[in-house]
């Protein structure tokens, strides 16, 4: 569960944390792009999850996803979409973590 008053780096974990699961929920949808009568799961945003006070999303049904004749509604070119999404909001977090260690160090004076 998020708290209320986070530090920096309790964000960059929780983004993180997030774009963990939304990359394997999208290597899910990949892996199942024929099976027949599989649908798309969807994770919500970072930002719902945050307001919601969760550090992994809530996954659903995607239900823009339209369905092949066969019943599949995993979309690749969204997958890989949703992949590149995860992927800049983990390096995000990454680069926010590196920083604020990077702070962290300077101020107790151990440099970089």
């Amino acid at each position: 569960m998020i708290g209320s008053k986070l530090g920096m780096l309790d964000i960059a974990r929780a983004m993180a944390t997030h774009a963990t699961e939304a990359q394997r929920v999208a290597a899910t949808n990949i892996a199942q792009a024929d099976t027949p009568g599989y649908k798309a799961r969807a994770a919500e945003s970072f930002a719902e999850a945050y307001r919601a006070g969760r550090a992994t999303p809530q996954v659903s049904i995607d239900k823009t996803a339209a369905s092949d004749p066969n019943g599949n509604s995993v979309s690749l070119e969204a997958q890989v979409m949703a992949l590149s999404q995860a992927r800049g909001e983990h390096d995000l977090a990454l680069g926010v973590w590196d920083q604020a260690l990077s702070l962290y160090r300077t101020v107790l004076g151990r440099g970089r």
